[in-house]
């Protein structure tokens, strides 16, 4: 496995004079989804907050496509000099790495990580006109033979919507079947209007309208309730464990090659607005759970653990793409 995206620079007070100058102009951020998705919502949090620390712009440019890889693409080919930087996500790391056959870089080899920032869970949703109340509910109508399998979506294949709905498939042995669509919100869309029955969405991408009453969430990946769903358990607490790892992560990369002091100076940056409480509490109020710093040895652990997991998933979804 190649390493160059795990081992990050150290984290050192004293980086950020070995370069002084850096950085000497405004920065850009790409985030590989459409703007107004929760990539989108998070990676202009982060950009905003980080300009501080750094005293230059950080600029949001949105370059969807090919499920993230396009933007990927355009930050690991970019000259690497700390200015152009990549969000970095569970899809377009360890998913894009096990989902796509002819991937144009190595996310591993090409990238090199500045920051993990923030996690959130995948939510299992139905419309709040369900007669599903519960996962009991949802499960017993899924393994009852005189019914037609239970429709859900995923905003594509090898999403970590797709795939956290057939781990459910695969932990209770429901008949399902998988209806994708070109979004989140086109899947949510479906939802709200009754043509299928559940599906997962991204916590952040819920809570509104849990509140207004139109979804109803009966679970979440990973081990507690969200802080803004604090009624909803997490799988485990309902007798399906196994989805501990199944949040989405977040994070900062740029291209592989950076400069270690400039890769320090970010570093620097980015977990100072992290480690603002008035920014922590904005994460967590949109449903991000924002993430310890990691040295390199527990960034390499965490990127392991993810990339097995994630295949996994991929492997027993049959998803790929050419």
């Amino acid at each position: 496995m190649h390493r160059r995206f795990l081992l990050a620079a150290p984290f050192l007070a004293s980086a950020a004079k070995a370069q002084p100058g850096f950085p000497d102009r405004p920065l850009l951020l790409v985030v590989p989804f459409s703007a107004g998705s929760v990539n989108d919502l998070l990676g202009r949090l982060l950009a905003n907050a980080a300009s501080g620390p750094l005293r230059q712009t950080v600029t949001v440019e949105n370059r969807p496509g090919a499920g993230g890889s396009l933007g990927i693409q355009q930050v690991a080919r970019s000259k690497p000099d700390g200015l152009t930087l990549a969000f970095v996500s569970a899809s377009t790391i360890p998913i894009n790495r096990a989902l796509f056959r002819n991937l144009a870089y190595d996310p591993q080899r090409d990238l090199a990580p500045v920051v993990i920032a923030a996690s959130t869970p995948n939510a299992l949703v139905v419309p709040g006109t369900s007669p599903f109340r519960s996962m009991a509910e949802l499960i017993a109508a899924g393994r009852d033979a005189a019914r037609p399998p239970l429709r859900y979506f995923s905003p594509g294949n090898g999403t970590t919507q797709h795939l956290s709905a057939v781990q459910v498939v695969n932990a209770t042995g429901i008949r399902a079947e998988h209806i994708p669509y070109r979004g989140p919100a086109e899947g949510l869309t479906a939802l709200l209007a009754n043509e299928i029955e559940w599906g997962f969405a991204a916590v952040p991408s819920t809570v509104p309208l849990v509140r207004e009453g139109r979804l109803r969430v009966l679970g979440v990946t990973g081990t507690a309730s969200p802080p803004t769903l604090p009624e909803v358990k997490p799988f485990a607490a309902l007798g399906l464990p196994g989805f501990e790892e199944t949040n989405v992560w977040y994070g900062i990369a740029a291209p592989a090659g950076t400069p270690p002091a400039a890769l320090a100076v970010l570093r620097q940056a980015f977990r100072a607005a992290l480690d603002e409480p008035a920014f922590a509490q904005r994460l967590a109020d949109a449903g991000f759970y924002p993430t310890a710093a990691m040295d390199g040895a527990a960034m390499e652990g965490f990127i392991d653990r993810q990339v097995a997991f994630w295949a996994g998933l991929v492997r027993a979804s049959g998803a790929t793409v050419d």
